[in-house]
């Protein structure tokens, strides 16, 4: 393919003008099809990779990504967005009904694709295939994947056939880098037989399999002491009929084959017959996960596998693998030059907050979807899982419940480990990996499914069926460090019985006045255990034409629904005006509005209810004040603690659109203001705007609408960079 498509996009990556061209433009020549479609980027696809420009704050363009594949791209366009989206504008026009603009129409593009993520063949429709038509087409390219999405959108559904030849889908609306990880972890589970003969292409690179090789650990390979000590820990704890005397251990690829050597007589021919058959062999590797295999299993297949199922779970997402390959060749080219090309260093950071977190909660769609095929035939009203994971050791319980009847199911060893991937991806997260996550799925007949998940970082002492070996918790911290572990862990883990309280909760932010419009319900049961939770609150009525429901867990309004966890921003306020006209009596309009959303603020998924009451004075919606009230209680803690991690990590934070944030002190570029930390005074809401004041000076030398994304945020924020 030598063509090169050109689409001028904004930031959510909708294309606005497409042009092909024989040859890869020029900067200039992107830039100016970019400001004639009057947008901020545009992408140049050539085959499978793509070239990113973007303009920035100031309308200079440059190369954001070059040659990279999609999932790339979508990220790095969100991370410039983030960081040159212009400030929020106030829209003081009239509000004109509540119903959303139309879904955007457009073809459905359908590709066959192998496990890289390599196009053999397209399909264009109007509708949304079939799983027939999915399957015809990657049987007539002869390949095991389908993707197909609205054209330009990033979200679609992945179709796979599985190795007894039957098609299905494997994820349904995701976005592009969580199909690339579903799809690899289903090639591991249904097709991967260990790696082909070494191949190469026309550069003379290695061409095999994603998953051939493990990532070397960050803390070097375990030594084969450690291995059989894990062994022998996992033999007492299950109480194993196994020695634990004499283990041998082989090093192999991604750690170490530990077994009990079996004496024969090499000189009596028959001495094989005396061979067990079927004994145990334990796989662990160099990060403490320890697997049970069999000696009936070829040695090589079984650590063939057990290589490939660590590969998957330490891979690195695709933009740190693209940025350490783009460090590679750096130092090979300056390498190549003996220093002449003048570079000293190439540091690839780590991934920030946002995106380590991202990553982790889009998995659990694919989790919950693969959960879900596991009920019982005759249906079910919900389900409930429990995993409580480490390195080394894991429990996973699942219950389906179809009224009051309730049947355990096992969780397989294929969707463990996928679950052993969001994990990982959840420990780039500051608090590091979970040690327990919990999956509420309810739905009825006609309606959506409900998933409610929670993160359990042992805030309290696990449950006894969910608690892991002192031994497996040391193991896991060892692979994981962490700068806080509660304290009762950490007394279970130096060998004490009972462990001291945990540490004590953050201080509740003050919430505004209760209306008692909140209706209240007991929460989901969430394991058989559970110690039942106080009432939480929720709100389920009628604005307009739109239905509303929050509660801690989620906000709906019509046909759009957040879950509270992954909401980036939250803005709200209350507008009133009154107008005096000649001989007329005085009329007042009142506004209120609440929204929540993700970056990027102008493209990003966002919920917005509206309420509006004119020509007399009015008190505040009873449903605005509990949708607040739900925000600082359920919402802004855990912003706030966020915002407060990064700045202290060195990061500088944006919030309330403009004004930036950092160890030094505030900026902000419209009104231009630089305060060092030490000169910024008190902060104060009043008359709906957040004014910022400089020590010493009597009027605000910054005022911000509570209306702009975390604005609200702005005076505890302020509080701790002063304390």
């Amino acid at each position: 393919m030598t063509e090169h498509v050109m689409a001028a996009t904004d930031a959510s990556g909708k294309r606005l003008g497409e042009r092909v061209a024989p040859a890869a433009p020029t900067l200039d020549e992107a830039a100016e099809y970019g400001n004639s479609h009057r947008v901020n980027y545009v992408s140049v696809r050539h085959g499978h990779a793509i070239t990113l420009y973007g303009r920035d704050a100031t309308g200079t363009w440059s190369v954001l990504a070059a040659n990279a594949p999609a999932p790339v791209v979508v990220e790095i366009r969100r991370q410039h967005d983030d960081l040159y989206r212009p400030e929020p504008a106030r829209d003081d026009s009239p509000q004109v009904g509540f119903e959303y603009a139309p879904a955007p129409e457009g073809d459905y593009v359908s590709t066959a694709v192998d496990v890289d993520g390599e196009p053999f063949g397209e399909r264009v429709s109007a509708s949304a295939p079939t799983l027939a038509e999915a399957a015809r087409l990657g049987d007539l390219h002869e390949t095991n994947y389908v993707v197909t999405g609205l054209d330009g959108a990033d979200v679609v559904t992945l179709y796979g056939r599985g190795a007894g030849n039957s098609w299905s889908v494997i994820a349904a609306d995701v976005d592009v880098e969580t199909a690339e990880e579903v799809c690899l972890w289903f090639d591991l589970t249904q097709h991967y037989q260990g790696p082909a003969p070494a191949v190469t292409d026309l550069g003379g690179d290695a061409v095999g399999h994603p998953l051939d090789h493990v990532p070397a650990p960050e803390g070097g390979r375990m030594a084969a002491a450690r291995a059989i000590s894990l062994v022998v820990d996992r033999i007492r704890g299950r109480r194993l009929d196994y020695p634990t005397q004499g283990l041998a251990a082989d090093r192999f690829d991604a750690g170490w084959s530990v077994y009990a050597p079996v004496d024969i007589d090499e000189t009596d021919p028959m001495a094989f017959l005396d061979m067990p058959v079927g004994r145990s062999v334990f796989l662990v590797s160099d990060i403490g996960r320890v697997k049970e295999t069999s000696s009936s299993i070829p040695p090589q297949q079984a650590q063939q596998m057990f290589t490939a199922e660590e590969a998957y779970v330490r891979r690195p997402p695709a933009e740190e693998r693209l940025m350490a390959d783009l460090r590679d060749e750096v130092t090979r080219l300056d390498s190549a030059a003996q220093g002449s090309a003048g570079i000293s260093s190439f540091t690839v950071d780590a991934p920030s907050q946002e995106m380590a977190a991202a990553r982790a909660s889009r998995l659990l769609a694919p989790i919950t979807q693969q959960l879900a095929l596991l009920g019982p035939d005759a249906g079910w009203d919900r389900f409930a899982a429990v995993f409580s994971f480490t390195v080394s050791g894991e429990v996973a319980r699942l219950r389906f419940w179809s009224g009051n009847r309730s049947t355990e199911v096992r969780v397989p060893e294929q969707t463990a480990l996928l679950v052993r991937r969001q994990r990982h991806l959840a420990a780039w997260m500051p608090a590091g990996p979970w040690w327990r996550l919990l999956l509420t799925v309810s739905h009825s007949a006609g309606t959506n499914a409900r998933i409610t998940t929670d993160y359990d970082y042992g805030d309290q002492r696990l449950p006894d069926d969910h608690l892991l070996s002192p031994e497996q918790y040391r193991d896991d911290l060892a692979a994981y460090p962490r700068a806080h572990t509660p304290e009762w862990l950490s007394a279970y883990v130096a060998g004490q019985r009972e462990g001291g309280p945990g540490p004590r909760p953050a201080t509740p932010r003050t919430a505004p006045r209760s209306t008692g419009v909140a209706t209240t319900r007991a929460s989901d049961q969430r394991q058989a255990h559970a110690v039942t939770s106080p009432p939480v609150p929720v709100i389920d009525t009628q604005i307009g034409r739109k239905r509303l429901y929050a509660d801690p867990q989620v906000i709906t309004f019509g046909r759009h629904s957040l879950a509270l966890d992954e909401v980036e921003w939250v803005g709200y306020a209350a507008t009133h005006t009154a107008t005096k006209r000649f001989l007329f009596p005085t009329t007042h309009d009142s506004t209120w509005e609440f929204a929540v959303g993700r970056y990027p603020y102008y493209g990003g998924p966002v919920i917005r209810v509206p309420f509006y009451q004119g020509g007399r004075r009015a008190d505040q919606p009873a449903e605005w004040t509990f949708l607040v009230n739900l925000a600082r209680q359920y919402l802004e803690p855990r912003l706030l603690t966020d915002m407060v991690a990064r700045i202290r990590r060195g990061e500088t934070i944006t919030v309330g659109g403009s004004l930036k944030v950092n160890r030094s002190g505030i900026t902000c570029a419209k009104p231009r203001l630089s305060l060092p930390r030490e000169s910024i005074g008190a902060t104060q809401l009043s008359n709906g705007m957040i004014c910022v004041y400089r020590t010493g000076v009597e009027k605000p030398v910054l005022t911000v609408p509570l209306s702009h994304p975390n604005a609200s945020l702005i005076p505890d924020l302020v509080a701790e960079l002063t304390a």
